[in-house]
Parts: structure tokens; sequence; C-alpha cells
């Protein structure tokens, strides 16, 4: 069975607020929802420990979802708060910020081809909040074209592991071999989908990887300048995949 997968942030649509919060500033951001700055706290101090969390997240492949990883942090900096406030407040912040997002060019219109044409499609997304991404992908209309959309938070690996795109293909019946991932790191996209034995096309944006300054030696199967008119290109070069190993 061949699929074609997607990474989301950059690729499919961009939203800085979001992925700030995803990244660098959610505990933060949760201690000023929640009214808890009195405390004694320090914004350097809670920042510099979710980095360190999500550093060692990428070190290890295990994910550790927003709800957890703040939870875990405002433990350790002796914060006693309810999980149902963190969870909520958690929610409130990443929707905010879904107002924010704007479509990649040619994303929709590229999702919505491969779609028409019958592909099987997916989602794949180091994401720690999975909610926010469902709630992006339906403003963005196309949802629905999707098979399965799978994050970090979800199925529990980070990008740094094949292991997230090993259960994205189960979710999806899909071969490796026959199988392509587009996405614009070369890192997480790239090199990542081809140890899991995929195809990977990288969308060349001016990016800057979050967590390792150095861009891997990798060299992606195809790489897009655009998704405007990159349906029919996609749609080739599974076909052309196909063929090859028909023949």
């Amino acid at each position: 069975m061949q699929v074609l997968t997607f990474d989301f942030h950059n690729t499919l649509a961009k939203c800085d607020p979001w992925f700030d919060l995803e990244v660098r500033d959610l505990p933060w951001a949760v201690i000023e929802h929640l009214g808890i700055v009195s405390q004694g706290l320090q914004k350097a101090d809670v920042d510099a420990t979710y980095r360190q969390l999500r550093v060692d997240v990428v070190a290890s492949g295990n994910e550790v979802n927003a709800y957890d990883a703040v939870g875990q942090i405002l433990g350790e900096l002796g914060v006693r708060v309810a999980q149902n406030r963190i969870r909520g407040a958690i929610d409130d912040l990443m929707y905010r910020t879904i107002s924010a997002m704007d479509p990649v060019p040619g994303a929709v219109e590229t999702v919505r081809h491969l779609h028409t044409a019958g592909v099987k499609l997916g989602v794949i997304s180091s994401a720690v909040h999975h909610l926010s991404l469902d709630l992006m992908l339906e403003r963005l209309g196309i949802i629905t074209c999707f098979d399965t959309i799978v994050t970090s938070a979800s199925c529990g690996f980070y990008k740094s592991t094949p292991a997230i795109y090993d259960e994205t293909l189960r979710q999806l019946v899909g071969v490796a071999a026959t199988s392509v991932h587009v996405g614009d790191s070369l890192r997480w996209d790239v090199a990542t989908a081809q140890s899991a034995g995929m195809t990977a096309v990288w969308l060349q944006t001016k990016r800057r990887e979050t967590f390792d300054a150095g861009a891997p030696e990798v060299t992606p199967d195809l790489t897009l300048q655009s998704l405007e008119q990159a349906g029919p290109v996609l749609f080739d070069l599974l076909e052309r995949i196909r063929m090859s190993v028909d023949a």
C-alpha cells in the first residue's frame, strides 16, 4: 500500500505563536495564565527547565506531551496545580494561537489534489498538543483529506526516531519502500523518514533547526521550492515508485 505523509508546521501551515508555545514558552505561559507568577518563579528558570526537557526528548526520541511536561516542570519547581487546571490552561492558550495560522502557499490545493486522486494521506508532526493540530487542519478545510494525523504527543515518539514514521505507516497500512514523506526539515523530515525506509521530499524553506544548528549530510529524493502546483508532481513520484517496485 502506497501512502504520502506531510509534516505540518512550515509545510502545510505556518503558525509561529503556536510553535513558540510548543518548543519554548508553554510552561511560563501556563504560569501567567493561571496567575501563579507571585510564587517566586522566574521566567528564565522556567524557560531553561522546559528547554532541557525538550532537548532530552530529542535525544531519547520519547515524547512528553504538553500536559505531562507542564505538570512535571511545575512539580519540579514546587508548584502544586491540579491537572485539570493545567489541561484547561494549555488547551486555551493553544486555541488562542490558531487565528495567527496561515497556510503555506499551494499546500491546501496540493492536499486536495492528492486526496481527489485517491492517494492515502497522513500528517506526521512533532507536536506536544495534538488537539491544536486537529483544529488547525479543520480550519484549513483539509482535515477530512487525511486518513490519519499522528503527532509525537499522540504516539509518544519524536521525529528524532523513525518510530513515529513506523507508527504512521502502521496506521495507514502503508509500506515504507513505496511511500513518500514531505517536509521542510532536512533532519527530521528527510533524514529520519529515509531511515524509516521512505522516499523523502524536501520542501526547501528558509528555516533554522530548533534544537540543532547543523543540518545533516543527507540528500533528499526530491526537492521542491514550493507546494504550488505540486500535486501532480507528487502523484507522478508515487507512480514512478510504484512502477519501479512492480518492474
